[in-house]
């Protein structure tokens, strides 16, 4: 079991995560918020290729944001760690917020369902339970 603090005074829940590249001694640290109505995790663009992962021939989807319908690219890196814990071969759209945003990417349902997930909002946790 893994768990963790999160800010409640943000209206929004941000936590950690880490993208394994393609070597394993490369990374990037995010921050990102936890998304149960995104079926799926994104990341920056940019990261997605500083991480070695190549672009040039993704799967590309239309997906609904609340901005609209976008095209998005899926691709699927090595390993995602958040709340303290691992899932190796998962999707990711490389998807880029809003430059004032103060998250990097989501984490959504296809990380999530990995776990039974426990979310306090009176002690401002979430943990992560193996299945």
């Amino acid at each position: 079991m893994a768990r963790i603090p999160f800010n409640l005074s943000l209206g929004l829940i941000v936590l950690p995560l880490k993208v394994e590249g393609i070597s394993e001694d490369n990374f990037r640290d995010l921050l990102v918020a936890l998304d149960t109505g995104a079926s799926t995790n994104s990341i920056p663009t940019k990261i997605a290729l500083d991480l070695g992962y190549d672009l040039s021939n993704p799967r590309e989807e239309e997906i609904l944001t609340g901005s609209g319908i976008e095209l998005m690219k899926r691709i699927t890196v090595w390993k995602l760690t958040a709340i303290g814990e691992i899932v190796e071969n998962i999707d990711v759209l490389c998807h880029d917020l809003p430059a004032d945003s103060i998250m990097d990417g989501i984490l959504g349902l296809n990380f999530l369902r990995h776990f039974d997930v426990n979310i306090s909002f009176s002690t401002g946790t979430i943990e992560l339970l193996p299945r």
